[in-house]
């Protein structure tokens, strides 16, 4: 019973975060199941692949009610989001493959090095460079469409880092949007969408490459965990709505400390988890 409290309380705030930043609800679903998962007698060689493969899965529940909640609030630019999922889905299928290629200790470190490097990166790019007037994130200036060369770098990047990290695209996709000044929902929503197709792509990547490993749970297909997917999915659909509604409340500052704060609380878990 505290197991499912547990998937569901995960599920709600996956749904959470990725309603407000388009995370996907990855970066909170991966420390979960890493610390569920043992409990319920799994073999800690699988314990990483599970929680990413079975994360992945999640997200594309998560991540499409997200995008279509955005979609209605006029948020997602869809001309943007077909030039980058292209690359997406390419990145998803690399990563997925490399995925299950990892030792598990090998995912963890690599969840921590990246979520690490993710928040130095956020506060250099806001502290670390004295900026004019008009060099702020937030300026009014119109959004520039980013060029060809940097959607085929950035779109790549962002499927195999989330294919690896079970994660969404917002890690990568939110900032360099912001960079380009595209406004924070805008950028969200694009994120969201892109997290479904890393999904869609890596997870099927992570059900197929653990279909002939012996020793994973009689109820997972693959790297799927399937109670820990209902009650995970479960959860995100009602905290997805929330979060979306609550990003349209917050100014961009507030919404920029709230995105470095579930980071660090992510990484605190992760560094912990023996």
């Amino acid at each position: 019973m505290e197991l499912i409290a547990t998937y569901l309380a995960a599920g709600l705030a996956a749904g959470l975060v990725s309603g407000l930043f388009g995370l996907g609800g990855g970066l909170t679903i991966v420390p979960a199941l890493a610390f569920a998962l043992p409990l319920e007698g799994v073999n800690e060689k699988y314990v990483m692949h599970l929680a990413v493969g079975t994360s992945l899965v999640v997200m594309v529940v998560t991540a499409l009610y997200t995008t279509v909640l955005r979609h209605r609030r006029g948020d997602l630019d869809w001309a943007l989001f077909r030039r980058l999922a292209s690359r997406v889905v390419l990145g998803a299928v690399l990563g997925a493959i490399c995925g299950d290629l990892l030792p598990g200790a090998a995912l963890r470190v690599f969840f921590i090095g990246f979520v690490s490097t993710t928040i130095a990166r956020a506060l250099q790019r806001r502290y670390g460079t004295a900026r004019g007037p008009g060099d702020s994130e937030t300026s009014q200036a119109p959004a520039a469409m980013p060029r060809s060369a940097s959607l085929w770098i950035y779109g790549i990047a962002t499927g195999m880092c989330g294919a690896l990290l079970g994660a969404g695209a917002a890690i990568i996709i939110v900032p360099y949007l912001r960079a380009a000044r595209y406004r924070i929902q805008l950028a969200s929503a694009i994120a969201a969408g892109l997290s479904a197709v890393i999904g869609v792509g890596a997870g099927a990547g992570y059900v197929a490459g653990g279909l002939n490993e012996i020793g994973l749970p009689s109820a997972a297909i693959g790297y799927l965990y399937l109670p820990a997917f209902v009650g995970l999915s479960i959860g995100a659909l009602v905290g997805s709505p929330l979060g979306v509604k609550i990003s349209h409340t917050l100014d961009e500052d507030i919404q920029f400390w709230l995105f470095l704060g579930y980071l660090a609380i992510v990484l605190g878990v992760m560094i912990l988890r023996r």
